[in-house]
């Protein structure tokens, strides 16, 4: 997988950055991803660029953090009805990790917007509660996904990536 990262969260994480990282081998594609600064933590939340699904995770060094968005992904694929194998694959490219600066413009744009609504929606960004807001992000409406909820878009992505079925990726622009 590619983490495409924004200036502040590769400098946090003095993560070497690929200027062209290599093609993501993960059904949801890259994930681009920021660091906000809030109590009683540090917070990265996590998109990803093909379908806008939403992850939070505790800000760590590099090899905690993708660990730990790995299963964060997992458990809310899991809550919204992807099939476990499908599940277990998506998990294991998502292992091998590139680092690489943010490229999609719309998908930062949708990063901004999702950050947003979370810090207006919740009074807190607590750990505890991040299962409810990854879910409230799941089923938040975006323009660019011609204002389709990205939990209905993952399960789609993950529909067609099975043998025989006719993918239409180009779910985002």
């Amino acid at each position: 997988m590619t983490l495409r990262c924004t200036r502040k969260l590769l400098q946090a994480l003095r993560a070497p950055a690929a200027a062209n990282p290599a093609q993501a081998g993960t059904v949801l594609g890259d994930w681009y991803a920021n660091l906000y600064e809030t109590r009683p933590c540090r917070v990265v939340l996590c998109l990803s660029e093909r379908s806008l699904l939403a992850v939070l995770v505790e800000f760590g060094d590099a090899p905690r953090l993708v660990d730990a968005i790995g299963r964060s992904v997992a458990d809310l694929l899991a809550r919204n009805g992807v099939p476990e194998n499908s599940i277990r694959a998506e998990r294991a490219a998502m292992a091998h990790v590139h680092w690489g600066p943010t490229a999609n413009r719309r998908v930062i744009g949708c990063l901004n917007e999702a950050a947003f609504a979370l810090w207006h929606e919740f009074d807190a960004m607590d750990p505890r509660w991040f299962r409810d807001h990854e879910d409230f992000l799941s089923r938040f409406i975006y323009s660019t996904t011609a204002y389709r909820p990205p939990h209905e878009l993952a399960r789609e992505l993950f529909q067609a990536s099975r043998p025989g079925s006719r993918p239409n990726l180009a779910l985002i622009h």
